[in-house]
């Protein structure tokens, strides 16, 4: 007997989906989140604070948008782009953190917030692919150690903010809960003060 494979492989494809959109559950979005913003080339392009923006990978149009926008620095979190073919010709500065999704890094987060306080740096747009995971877990990650927010709030930002958050990296929550994120940021040499809105 034949199994139905393309009705299996819907029942599949729809558990992928709703692994992926779980996280983004119905409710009123608190104004203290991220605020959408449509721009040409960038996906899933949310303004996280005055002078900071998180995304998914920009085209070379979007990389050309945010720097119209006033962008100054590219913070990508992907191991395998840096950023140099998408940003050619636009004098913004590219960063580049490997940050693994699968295993998150102390030392990826010290860098990150070094980068992320330095008022020379901002206005600043953070991405990783799908500006989802890699990326929301640094956002947290700021929200914690700059904004004073709790894990609580920032988990739930990360898991609920409608940017596709996939709850199948149970490691990252897991990681952020155990994070010693004074000790962290004091390693950084990063102090609240640091972060002076500085909006494009």
């Amino acid at each position: 007997m034949r199994k139905p494979m393309p009705l299996i492989a819907s029942l599949v494809f729809a558990l992928f989906a709703s692994l992926a959109s779980a996280a983004d559950g119905p409710g009123i979005r608190p104004d203290t989140w991220a605020v959408p913003v449509e721009l040409a080339g960038c996906p899933n392009l949310f303004k996280l604070a005055p002078d900071i923006y998180r995304g998914a990978q920009p085209s070379a149009d979007g990389m050309a948008q945010l720097a119209k926008l006033g962008i100054k620095t590219v913070i990508s979190l992907r191991a395998f782009n840096d950023d140099q073919d998408e940003a050619v010709g636009t004098g913004l500065t590219l960063e580049r953190i490997s940050f693994k999704t699968w295993h998150a890094e102390d030392e990826d987060v010290e860098r990150f917030l070094k980068l992320i306080a330095d008022p020379t740096k901002r206005p600043v747009f953070i991405h990783c692919l799908h500006g989802s995971d890699r990326t929301g877990t640094m956002c947290a990650i700021y929200r914690m150690a700059l904004e004073g927010w709790s894990v609580d709030e920032a988990l739930r930002e990360m898991q609920h903010g409608g940017y596709g958050f996939h709850e199948i990296w149970t490691n990252l929550p897991k990681y952020l809960r155990a994070l010693d994120i004074q000790a962290i940021a004091k390693t950084a040499g990063v102090a609240a003060a640091a972060l002076t809105p500085a909006a494009p």
